[in-house]
């Protein structure tokens, strides 16, 4: 018998169903998503950036940067507001760019760079406790005054709860006023463009390191690009 005429009367192979893959595992903080979308930073993830840890500070800023665009320096900065309560601002310098993240209390995500060739000055504020305090001072008395206005014309119950109102917004005056007094590290870049790093009070140092490792590696992409 032929080979043919074997291979005629064996019977088919059998089939199979399609092998069932599970499911990829999502992207770790540091990647984009699909389409990509920015992926907002795990809780345990941001506890940790909090402290300054390296690891954790680089894994959210890497999501933004290009790949394999080493960073120099990252820093926590601090929380604009009150009692911990508010939005914690991070900065990273790269050899070529700086950088900056606030994350709000409700995920909120804002992220902001500038290519350290084109910045043009830069400078570095701290504003006087003497005017915060005032400021918070005027607020607490605003908000009395009107509180037992209201209290007087209608119920005691009501100056109480606009008393406990008035307290529990310290933080957005707080806000308020750094918006109008900047905090932090600004570098101007061309066309007027800021780069701002909010940081508290208690971490000014960092702002002088960070400024320091700016201007640094900004002199060494004008030389690498030609500058005198």
């Amino acid at each position: 018998m032929s080979d043919r005429s074997t291979e005629a009367g064996q019977p088919p192979p059998p089939q199979y169903p399609p092998p069932q893959y599970p499911p990829p595992a999502p992207p770790p903080m540091g990647e984009q998503a699909a389409g990509g979308q920015v992926s907002a930073p795990s809780q345990s993830l941001l506890e940790r950036a909090k402290t300054n840890d390296r690891e954790a500070l680089e894994t959210m800023f890497a999501q933004f940067l290009p790949a394999g665009e080493t960073i120099v320096n990252c820093q926590y900065l601090g929380v604009l507001g009150l009692w911990g309560i508010g939005t914690h601002s991070f900065a990273a310098v790269t050899q070529r760019r700086a950088a900056t993240l606030r994350i709000s209390l409700l995920g909120g995500i804002d992220y902001q760079e500038g290519a350290l060739e084109y910045v043009n000055s830069a400078q570095v504020h701290q504003p006087s406790k003497v005017s915060l305090y005032l400021g918070v001072a005027q607020y607490l008395i605003l908000a009395l005054i009107v509180s037992i206005v209201i209290g007087v014309g209608t119920h005691w119950a009501l100056a109480l709860l606009g008393i406990v109102a008035a307290i529990l917004a310290l933080p957005l005056y707080v806000r308020f006023y750094y918006r109008r007094h900047k905090s932090g590290l600004v570098l101007y870049i061309r066309e007027g463009a800021q780069v701002y790093s909010f940081i508290d009070r208690r971490r000014m140092l960092v702002a002088n390191q960070l400024y320091r490792d700016s201007m640094n590696l900004r002199e060494e992409r004008l030389r690498a690009h030609g500058h005198p």
